[in-house]
């Protein structure tokens, strides 16, 4: 039996809304018989929903139009620089916090380190570091948009478990709505970059995509047919405990042989120095991160290189299974360990074709992705999708 879909006014109202925004969104200028024209929506509709939207000042005026033979009318267009959101990311040890317009523009940007004991108390430490970042005048705060490592329960704000603290239903949403009395959106960071790549990064233009972010877990988020797979499971789309070798090393979870025991940032560094004090490399530096590995690879050093090439074909075991289930155009590769993208993607090339019917690969392309140099950016995506299921734009409408 088909699942039948309930509406009720107010969400039919908010969908409206969410309409008008995105067409002036996408076209810049238009008048209100265009916004009638490619919404649907009737005329009074129209008329309505632009008054409430001059007068909440995140539309204004812009001119005439000057087309046909009619009388003139008044094109409006979105006021990008009305309302103000902070765009953050919270990390080992580290907030980055970003302020932006509705135009994308970045007003102010700050990296906070949290000292020993702030960690003790990291969400009033959170509060505090976002009341002294955020300017103390002329500031209209429209929603505050975070994205973490961890198991994020999207609706409610809660995060389930985020793993750098140890934290277990943290209640990271309510307690910023709290504190600063606007809109907060809180969600996984694997699934909030593959969101951004699909809309301005390396998956635009592309209907089915697949990112897998590697760093101290293995995430992976997934679009399908230009949807998002979604869930209110806050594990969806976590690899990490994807067994790879049955008698491997004991992970955390209890099980053998994690894939996070063997590819991941930690695992490739612990492998560095074991393996350079077997082979006795001792002209080689004791000890290395992620980046450095990824250089000296770069620079020809073959114990690196070795190491590369083993996490490489442990990657395409997982990166297969999703392959062969979704078949994307593109499959989108984030972390540090994409510094070595140029020995890195050949390598895995390889192995996949090892793995996988002809068939899978012919119009799959593996890139790294755009935006994690730029940790805050993603984040802002919630923000754009709130305005055009009109969410965001009726909470700001209601003050």
């Amino acid at each position: 039996m088909n699942e039948i879909v309930k509406g009720s006014i107010d969400l039919i109202r908010q969908l409206n809304y969410g309409l008008v925004y995105a067409s002036l969104e996408e076209h810049k200028e238009l008048s209100r018989t265009d916004l009638s024209r490619l919404t649907g929506l009737s005329p009074a509709s129209i008329t309505k929903i632009t008054r409430e939207l001059l007068d909440g000042g995140l539309v204004v005026p812009c001119g005439e139009s000057s087309v046909g033979r009619g009388r003139r009318q008044t094109l409006l267009r979105i006021n990008e620089r009305r309302f103000q959101f902070l765009s953050m990311r919270l990390g080992r040890g580290y907030v980055d916090m970003a302020l932006f317009d509705f135009t994308g523009r970045s007003l102010a940007r700050q990296r906070h380190l949290f000292s020993e004991e702030e960690r003790s108390d990291l969400l009033g430490s959170l509060v505090h570091a976002i009341k002294a970042f955020l300017p103390k005048k002329a500031l209209s705060l429209a929603c505050i948009a975070l994205c973490l490592p961890g198991q994020v329960e999207r609706h409610s704000g809660m995060v389930k478990h985020f793993p750098y603290y140890d934290l277990h239903h943290w209640p990271l949403g309510p307690t910023l709505q709290a504190a600063f009395g606007v809109t907060v959106l809180v969600s996984g960071d694997v699934r909030t970059w593959i969101q951004a790549e699909r809309e301005w990064g390396a998956a635009k233009n592309c209907s089915d995509a697949v990112l897998v972010f590697v760093h101290n877990d293995i995430g992976v988020g997934m679009v399908v047919n230009g949807q998002l797979i979604e869930s209110e499971n806050a594990l969806l789309g976590d690899l990490s405990h994807l067994q790879l070798e049955p008698y491997g090393q004991r992970c955390y979870c209890g099980g053998f042989g994690c894939a996070c025991t063997l590819v991941t940032n930690q695992a490739l560094e612990a492998q560095y120095r074991d393996l350079r004090e077997r082979m006795q490399e001792y002209d080689l530096p004791e000890s290395v991160n992620i980046r450095e590995l990824c250089e000296l690879a770069l620079a020809g050093n073959s114990l690196c290189q070795d190491i590369l090439h083993k996490a490489a074909g442990r990657l395409s075991r997982v990166l297969s299974n999703l392959i062969c289930l979704l078949n994307p155009g593109k499959l989108l590769l984030g972390g540090e360990i994409t510094r070595a993208d140029r020995l890195l993607f050949p390598m895995l090339h390889q192995s996949l074709a090892s793995q996988l019917p002809t068939d899978y690969l012919v119009r799959l392309q593996i890139e790294s992705t755009h935006f994690y140099e730029d940790p805050t950016k993603p984040t802002s995506v919630q923000v754009h999708k709130a305005l055009r299921d009109g969410s965001l734009l009726l909470e700001l409408l209601r003050g």
